[in-house]
């Protein structure tokens, strides 16, 4: 008798359980708990002028699409963001908690109500982002490209000519799309060659189509990035960017689909340092084939393989953000540093469901101290079956290394705070390329206090490749270091400065690169 009771009374509790669920799903309203969602993390895109099909600013417009709503964030499509690590925050992070998604689905299912009006958060007519006001230059594009309404993806690169006669000290920039509705990002690099003149050449509408990279190697690959709602970068004090005088900017633009034929017509604004800078931002991909620890980069027809990379950090940094690349087979990235003990590790940056597509820089908050000694690992998956919906070949074809959409990539960027040495040393270092592609290259120094200087190429180990002076006297002013690397292995090193007493007064990254890496 006693277990029928008790059998009946957690009947009752769970009738009770299940009718409060209900009750509670019921009072799911939209201007109480679905618009805070939706304005904050979805709006700023789904708005007029801005990159997503359709508005999401009110609640007819958002009820409209709920099933659609519902399902793209339950499969974590949307909103697009794509790292999953809980490691980090970082700028602009859009991604859903569960309980919003789950707040979403029982709204959806408890019939959509509408809630009181009165309690509706107000929209922004327009994402509030910063911006340079009074810009010391602004580097347009010299005409408008117009993205055919063929509802499929573009990829375009576009050619804009600087006219500095001197090397320029950044101290903000700003990527400006000139129509916010299609272009999805925008990757810019900087070179003072003229390999991109046949590029340019061989396409006879404005700028030239390139799928993975801009189809040669740069002397600073992705200077800058840009993605959807992402303002002016606004340089801390005494740090920014060298813009090389007469460089040329390589605009990689990627074009959202449309339905109708669409014109872009986007630009650059500049704000110079008015000092020397101390620190130096550098983004590069130090993560690459040459230090694949299984090589080469190919991946089977029919198979899914995994390929890891690995460097030692070679002194102290700061990581400001951290951008993976790879193509249409690519399907997971795990970017994680072990400390120089051996120790502890932290996750990076981890994506678990890789799509070109949303492809984007990822911003730390808070910069990230790297300690000298730190091995930082990147693991990528392929999967090169018929699995994967987007595998460009139908049935599956083997691909190796390469820029172009039946080729893959294996890179990884970081974006570097690098002292210079100016500030408390009076001798400056800057290169004029972080990607070397060539036997030959050149450093600037930049002396204010007159000083013996030796100089040594060493890679990540700290291992000295070549030594290219010693006990030099560089007087006040501005010099410039010629050096030919004779044949270096291919991979990462650095320059560096020290006085007459062995104090490191300069140090500047780069990477010793085949022609092919991008092509």
């Amino acid at each position: 008798m006693r277990n029928g009771f008790l059998q009946k009374r957690f009947v009752t509790i769970a009738f009770l359980l299940f009718a409060g669920l209900s009750l509670a799903a019921q009072n799911i309203n939209f201007s109480e708990h679905i618009a805070p969602i939706i304005f904050n993390k979805c709006t700023p895109c789904h708005q007029a002028g801005q990159i997503a099909p359709m508005p999401f600013t009110n609640y007819e417009e958002v009820s409209a699409y709920a099933s659609m709503i519902k399902y793209v964030t339950e499969i974590k499509y949307m909103p697009p963001w794509k790292t999953v690590n809980e490691n980090h925050n970082y700028n602009g992070d859009r991604q859903l908690t569960n309980r919003e998604i789950e707040l979403i689905k029982e709204w959806v299912d408890g019939g959509l109500e509408k809630g009181d009006l009165g309690k509706l958060p107000p929209v922004e007519s327009k994402h509030k982002k910063t911006t340079i006001e009074n810009p010391d230059a602004v580097i347009s594009m010299s005409e408008s490209f117009e993205q055919y309404g063929v509802y499929y993806d573009q990829f375009r690169t576009f050619v804009l000519s600087t006219d500095f006669g001197q090397d320029k000290e950044i101290a903000a920039i700003e990527f400006a799309p000139g129509n916010a509705s299609i272009v999805r990002s925008c990757f810019i690099s900087v070179d003072n060659s003229d390999k991109v003149n046949a590029l340019d050449e061989w396409d006879p509408g404005y700028g030239y189509f390139s799928f993975g990279e801009i189809g040669f190697v740069p002397d600073h690959s992705r200077w800058y990035t840009w993605q959807p709602l992402k303002g002016a970068t606004i340089y801390p004090k005494d740090n920014g960017k060298i813009l090389p005088k007469n460089a040329k900017l390589l605009l990689h633009i990627h074009y959202g689909p449309t339905g109708a034929p669409t014109k872009d017509s986007s630009y650059i604004k500049i704000k110079f340092s008015n000092k020397p800078l101390s620190t130096i931002n550098q983004n590069i991909p130090l993560l690459h084939p040459y230090n694949l620890t299984n090589p080469p980069l190919k991946i089977p027809a029919g198979e899914k393989i995994r390929y890891h990379a690995k460097f030692e950090v070679p002194f102290d940094l700061t990581l400001s953000g951290i951008m993976p690349h790879s193509h249409l087979l690519g399907r997971k990235w795990e970017i994680f540093a072990v400390d120089p003990e051996g120790k502890n590790s932290q996750v990076l940056l981890k994506i678990t469901d890789w799509d070109l597509k949303w492809k984007q820089q990822f911003d730390y908050e808070q910069p990230l101290q790297l300690q000298a000694g730190t091995i930082i690992h990147a693991l990528a998956e392929y999967d090169n079956t018929s699995d994967n919906l987007l595998n460009p070949s139908d049935p599956p074809k083997s691909m190796q290394q390469g820029r172009r959409m039946f080729e893959e990539m294996f890179l990884v960027y970081f974006d570097l705070t690098i002292p210079t040495g100016l500030a408390e040393t009076g001798i400056g270092l800057s290169s004029n390329s972080s990607l070397i592609s060539s036997s030959k290259t050149t450093f600037n120094i930049n002396v204010r206090n007159t000083q013996t200087v030796n100089a040594t190429i060493k890679d990540f180990s700290g291992q000295t490749h070549l030594t290219l002076f010693q006990k030099k006297l560089f007087n006040n002013g501005e010099h410039k270091l010629n050096i030919d690397f004779e044949n270096l292995p291919k991979g990462n090193y650095y320059l560096e400065l020290t006085n007459q007493n062995g104090v490191v007064v300069g140090r500047s990254i780069f990477i010793l690169v085949e022609e092919s890496l991008f092509d």
